[in-house]
């Protein structure tokens, strides 16, 4: 999003490992949501921003150190990486860590995730589901 009303289909740079616990993940879908409207209708400012901060996807890649998941998973992203130790996390409220970082871009067709060992978890379908991609 370039400007209010200004929403555009773009090629990106495709994202790559940066820090050791990044994870990059093909987006099978993602949403938009208010918080990604108020800038296209004019009530918030926009910083040449990509929409989208809720998706499922497939993990492509992964840093190092993360251990949580693995290549091929399908996994689940919020809004927020939160760290899950903090009282407020394990109170349940993870939106809300002290730690927390907000996580956009998931429009993007692979976003690159940092901090891949706080939130993003892996999404085990019941018995007979099917993935597809």
């Amino acid at each position: 999003m370039h400007a209010a009303g200004d929403g555009r289909v773009e090629e990106r740079e495709d994202p790559r490992i940066i820090e050791p616990t990044d994870a990059i993940i093909r987006v099978t879908a993602s949403c938009v949501c208010r918080s990604d409207l108020r800038p296209y209708r004019g009530i918030e400012a926009v910083n040449d921003q990509v929409m989208g901060h809720e998706d499922v996807g497939v993990v492509e890649e992964i840093g190092p150190e993360v251990k949580n998941v693995k290549v091929g998973d399908f996994v689940i992203g919020s809004f927020v990486n939160s760290d899950n130790t903090c009282e407020i996390c394990r109170s349940g409220y993870q939106s809300k860590c002290v730690q927390g970082e907000f996580v956009s871009a998931t429009v993007a067709l692979r976003p690159r995730r940092p901090v891949f060992r706080r939130r993003m978890a892996p999404w085990f379908p019941r018995r007979g589901s099917r993935i597809r991609s």
